[in-house]
């Protein structure tokens, strides 16, 4: 007994041991981004100090100016008062508002006989209206409500502002600074000194601990963290100087205390280094101690080999998980090191303990798994191996039997029913071999012969057609659900074949769905992408030379330039940004027809003479044939125009060079006009020339040409609401458009 203590004991306090000396080298790990610095003033903690205290003093003292001064630098320019006018709604859409509101009032007033009320209503009707008409056509009231707005902003930016003050003031003792912006001369500093040698002779002087070069980065500070910041941003400027830690600082205290704990914690990784040295020598002693048979080893031993490994690895994870915990308890020992104390030896003994039990464990299973056999010995007794042998064979008896049977559960009820009929026909057949034997009449031998046939012919029976039904209706639920199942086979004929045969079909159809739903996804995501390239690149070119403009290094001709580009891509903007809002109108049907009779000859030739210039000068050949006699049509002349406009550019731009355009227009048996337009692309072309008509969508996919690549999708707007149609064809880079809309008449 006294044997069994002492081996016991020694590997507690062995595990105590090992415990402590591997809590040096985790604590390492897991402080050591804390701790292996210099010094605190080159730790992340003391970074972040310094970058709060240089945002605050930016905001507060270097970039700072009065809420009366930034709302007396407001001003309102005419492109502001008609941005506002604007986002208002349309004026007739807002006099129809204010009409609706009193007319009927007036009319209630009118027919009950009160015509002072009808009175009151008109004449609020009236101030109403020229209260918005005045809106619309005052220019300075517009600009009174937008220099309100500026200022409403300004006072939300300086409310915010001052939730920072409380840390400005925490900081501005801490720390001196010398701060300059080098283009207006002003000076910011905490010292005495009056120049930059002086201040950085007296930072450097003795009185300071650390001094750091800083640069305030206006463009990711505090300022622009604010909303209504763009307002102030012309009296925003950059400073660069120097800030230092002065000794009576408290950041000089925490300096003193890093180091402490800096200290305390490499000694403390050497001695646990150390400790662990030397249990790591004496393992295999200990490891040898002899395993004394005691209640809780037999317990232990009889239970499944995977039951044991699953209780080590818990054991061996919860002592890591322990140790892993109290290395993060090295900081806060220096702040409450009674509580943190406690906490940290009651984690080494509980790792103690989990350590030894782990040992005592790992000795017990290495010695049960010393031979290949003891190996496959206790894998055959394992709970798992029992559980899933008996798991399997359940399943491989009844599985063959019950698989399409039991899908749904209605089946299954119904099968259950039919087992209690065939359970009976059993019991009357039993009954009529009882009979036989009692009575020796061959009538009840002949009666229970032909229960039993037939009940058997009959289970198997309805087996097999409860499995496929079971199959037809799990299809249809897979339908249900969006997914595609496996075909169903065809069997015999009746309602289930019917069925099984339309389940099928919509198969099918899902399927297509399927596809054109992944297709339009895919153009989506590329009209995204389109609108982003498309809309980005005239804006970065507006803001690059806006840039430019203002940086005032530009001479006169260069200005003027600037301005030309920032014109040119701004009309471009604006022309896609129409183009789009054009295409969205007639997409949403929100766009209004102006139908009249249009002779698409004359309007054609008239299309055709906007480009003469154009043709005569390009090196493509054009192929015209129209009509001798006028073509009528009920259509919007100047929107028809638009779509012959479109697509004779296009022949224009994409056409290849030196290769022949062909124009025809002729009429087909239907009471139809057919206007052709083919040409060879100088682009290569998809092959699916529908996605042409897609928003966004160009014959040039690398997208260097100037097409917003909206003007076939207007194209076809424009002709689906005509009653008319636009298709495209494609043969290799032979592109062919077919216009066909309803004659009126021909003459």
């Amino acid at each position: 007994m006294v044997t069994k203590w002492r081996n016991r004991t020694h590997v507690v306090l062995y595990a105590l041991l090992l415990v402590i000396g591997l809590s040096g080298p985790l604590t390492l790990v897991d402080q050591g981004s804390r701790y292996l610095h210099r010094d605190y003033f080159h730790t992340q903690e003391f970074r972040m100090q310094l970058e709060q205290f240089a945002a605050t003093l930016n905001l507060f003292e270097l970039n700072s100016i009065s809420k009366q001064e930034a709302k007396s630098a407001i001003t309102v320019e005419k492109a502001e008062v008609a941005d506002y006018r604007n986002q208002l709604a349309p004026l007739t859409e807002q006099l129809n508002v204010i009409r609706d509101e009193y007319e009927l009032s007036i009319q209630d007033a009118l027919a009950s006989g009160n015509s002072m009320a009808a009175e009151y209503y008109k004449a609020e009707k009236e101030r109403k209206t020229a209260d918005l008409l005045k809106l619309y056509q005052d220019d300075d009231r517009i600009a009174a409500l937008v220099r309100e707005n500026k200022e409403n902003r300004i006072d939300s930016y300086y409310r915010i502002r001052e939730t920072y003050r409380s840390e400005f003031n925490r900081f501005h003792d801490q720390f001196d600074y010398y701060l300059w912006n080098s283009a207006s001369g002003i000076v910011h500093s905490s010292l005495s000194a009056n120049n930059e040698q002086a201040a950085r002779n007296a930072m450097s002087a003795g009185s300071h601990v650390y001094v750091t070069d800083y640069t305030i980065d206006i463009t990711n500070s505090l300022h622009y963290l604010i909303g209504a910041h763009e307002l102030l941003d012309a009296s925003i400027l950059p400073y660069q100087g120097w800030i230092a830690v002065p000794k009576n600082s408290p950041q000089q205290a925490l300096a003193k205390q890093y180091r402490w704990e800096q200290f305390s914690l490499f000694a403390y990784v050497l001695a646990g280094s150390i400790l662990l040295i030397v249990c790591s020598a004496r393992l295999k002693r200990v490891m040898s101690f002899r395993m004394e048979t005691g209640l809780w080893t037999g317990f232990y031993t009889r239970l499944p080999i995977d039951v044991r490994s699953i209780i080590f690895m818990g054991t061996a994870v919860m002592t890591a998980g322990i140790l892993v915990n109290s290395a993060g308890f090295y900081p806060s020992l220096f702040h409450s090191p009674l509580l943190y104390a406690g906490k940290l030896l009651a984690s080494f003994a509980a790792a103690a303990v989990g350590l030894a039990l782990t040992f005592c464990q790992g000795r017990i299973l290495a010695n049960e798994m010393r031979s290949w056999s003891k190996v496959k010995d206790e894998w055959a007794r394992s709970l798992l191996k029992r559980t899933s042998s008996r798991a399997e064979a359940g399943v491989t008896q009844i599985r063959s039997q019950v698989k399409d049977s039991f899908l749904y559960k209605s089946a299954g009820v119904r099968l259950f029913l039919f087992a209690f009929l065939i359970a009976g026909f059993g019991f009357a057949g039993g009954w009529a071999v009882a009979a036989y034997f009692y009575y020796g009449d061959a009538f009840y031998f002949l009666l229970a012969l032909i229960m039993a046939v037939t009940g058997v012919a009959a289970f198997m029976l309805s087996i097999r057609q409860l499995g496929y039904l079971n199959r037809v209706a799990f299809a249809a639920d897979e339908l249900a659900s969006g997914r595609v199942p496996d075909a169903v086979p065809q069997s015999g004929s009746g309602v289930l074949a019917s069925l099984a045969d339309n389940i099928n079909a919509l198969r099918q159809g899902v399927r297509i769905m399927q596809n054109e739903q992944a297709k339009n996804e895919r153009l989506k995501t590329e009209l995204i992408t389109n609108v982003s390239h498309d809309l980005r690149t005239p804006l970065t070119s507006i803001i690059t030379y806006a840039g430019l403009l203002k940086s005032g290094d530009a001479t006169m001709e260069e200005r003027a330039a600037y301005a030309e580009i920032i014109d040119q891509k701004s009309k471009r903007l604006k022309t896609m940004i129409d183009d789009l809002f054009e295409v969205s109108t007639m997409a949403s049907g929100n766009a209004k027809l102006l139908l009249e009779q249009t002779d698409l000859v004359q309007l054609m030739q008239q299309a055709l003479a906007e480009y003469k210039d154009g043709m005569d000068g390009s090196d493509i050949q054009f192929r015209l044939s129209l009509p001798t006699e006028p073509v009528y049509v009920s259509a919007d002349g100047q929107k028809l125009w638009r779509v012959f406009d479109n697509l004779i550019g296009n022949m224009l731009k994409y056409s290849l060079a030196h290769t022949r355009a062909y124009i025809s227009m002729r009429l087909t048996g239907h009471q139809e006009v057919a206007i052709i337009f083919k040409n060879v692309s100088k682009h290569e072309i998809n092959d699916n020339a529908d996605e042409l008509l897609e928003r966004f969508k160009r014959g040039d996919t690398s997208r260097h040409t100037e097409g917003s690549g909206l003007g076939l999708a207007i194209a076809k707007s424009i002709i689906d609401l005509h009653g008319g149609s636009l298709t495209l064809e494609t043969d290799g880079d032979l592109f062919k458009a077919t216009v066909m809309l309803k004659v009126v008449f021909y003459s």
